[in-house]
């Protein structure tokens, strides 16, 4: 496949690695639950029952994912045009993905728990 394709993906997860960062800092900061990262579409968040104790169990996670994606796109970027690193690559690729895996279920406790 086009390297191209796989480099859009790799900013793309970065992207998304800056915003989960953001959306961790809100939530700690502020105690505002941005939706991308923290809940169900269709979930009203006026229902929450405790907004400081969701903040304080889920920003952790989020940071967590956050600086995992960042750190996948970036190696990602790194093996693809500076220099091949297939080890590190497929190490930060089981990262990624088993990280993806418990923050899914991270916040589907935190739904049950807070909603």
């Amino acid at each position: 496949m086009d390297n191209s394709i796989f480099s859009m993906v790799d900013i793309l997860v970065l992207g998304c690695g800056i915003y989960a960062l953001y959306s961790a800092f809100v939530l700690q900061r502020e105690g505002k639950i941005i939706r991308t990262f923290l809940v169900l579409k269709d979930t009203d968040l006026d229902s929450c029952k405790d907004l400081q104790g969701y903040a304080n169990y889920m920003s952790p996670k989020l940071w967590l994912l956050g600086i995992i994606m960042i750190l996948n796109g970036l190696v990602s970027l790194l093996n693809t045009y500076v220099v091949e690193i297939q080890t590190l690559f497929w190490v930060m690729m089981g990262i990624f993905l088993i990280t993806l895996i418990w923050y899914g279920m991270q916040t589907r406790n935190a739904m049950k728990k807070f909603f």
